[in-house]
């Protein structure tokens, strides 16, 4: 009895080591170009997905250096503190209203003074998003990380971020050519960032690029838009082709893959790296996953209600 006793207290103990509270500050933003949010505190867990500098995450159990955190598009994640700004409600609501800048270059630095022979203080990846300073010197503009510190990046990285969202092009030529843009990019799972992607994540990077917020996750993008038929007469490029297991009697349908449809016969996806297939297979690189679960079209029904889909411009996440 004693053993069961031992075995049940210690199994509740490791319990416990996920489930500490938190008392300190309820809001955090990501101050790193790119956090890894992972389904356990533990650097061998699975990497969920990534958030990018300038998100904001609620903070709401803590273990060792690791937060618990809900990030927009996905809860009950863990990350690592140092990658964190944290905030009351007061600081998370100037953070969201305050005017910013969003780094519009793939890779790139910021720096501790206006030169790139100064300090590096982190690497800034495209979509990344920092606060405006007031100062600009021969093609440098300062900078805060939203943990306050100042850093300078070069003008031509960067884009006043209401400008930015006024000037998307939600247009099938501006999905392909974002996406093109990114061949060769490898494979991670739960990548969602310029340097690496899964499938969902370079879909959803893709449509931000063009103003438009999806979900996160192929599972929840084919419930988003107006359903198509898998018809090279009737999709058009843009369309998001989902593939996976359809629904049986005794199970739900498998969403395991997305793929934008390029036109003519093409897709692009993150599948080992970005790349792009034939969906026949007398065409180049065929890709052999047939029967698609189902197509799903995101233009022109952006912001509706019940599409699941919103700008950028209208979304809470970022004004």
């Amino acid at each position: 009895m004693k053993r069961i006793l031992l075995i049940a207290a210690l199994a509740l103990g490791a319990l416990s080591a996920y489930a500490q509270t938190w008392d300190g500050p309820q809001w955090a933003v990501v101050n790193i170009s790119t956090s890894f949010l992972r389904l356990k505190p533990d650097y061998e867990s699975g990497n969920e997905t990534q958030a990018l500098m300038g998100t904001v995450l609620r903070v709401h159990g803590a273990d060792r250096y690791w937060r618990l955190v809900d990030a927009p598009d996905y809860p009950d994640v863990w990350t690592t503190q140092l990658g964190l700004a944290f905030m009351d409600e007061a600081g998370k609501d100037a953070w969201v209203a305050a005017p910013k800048y969003i780094c519009t270059t793939e890779y790139t630095h910021l720096f501790a003074e206006p030169t790139t022979t100064a300090e590096r203080v982190c690497d800034f990846t495209m979509a990344d998003l920092v606060r405006k300073g007031t100062e600009s010197r021969r093609g440098w503009v300062q900078v805060f990380l939203p943990s306050g510190r100042e850093c300078w990046a070069r003008a031509y990285d960067v884009m006043d971020f209401e400008e930015w969202t006024r000037t998307r092009e939600a247009t099938q030529q501006a999905l392909i050519a974002t996406a093109r843009r990114f061949l060769g990019t490898p494979y991670l799972w739960g990548g969602a960032s310029a340097k690496h992607f899964d499938c969902s994540g370079f879909t959803q990077f893709v449509y931000r690029q063009s103003g438009i917020v999806l979900p996160r996750n192929a599972r929840e993008q084919i419930h988003t838009g107006e359903e198509i038929p898998y018809d090279f007469d009737r999709m058009q490029p843009g369309d998001l082709i989902f593939y996976g297991t359809p629904a049986t009697a005794k199970k739900k349908m498998v969403v395991a893959h997305v793929a934008m449809y390029l036109g003519d016969k093409k897709i692009i996806h993150s599948s080992q790296l970005v790349r792009i297939n034939s969906l026949t297979p007398d065409g180049e690189d065929y890709y052999e996953r047939s029967n698609p679960l189902g197509v799903r079209r995101i233009l022109g029904h952006v912001d509706e209600p019940g599409s699941g889909i919103r700008s950028v411009a209208a979304h809470p996440w970022y004004f």
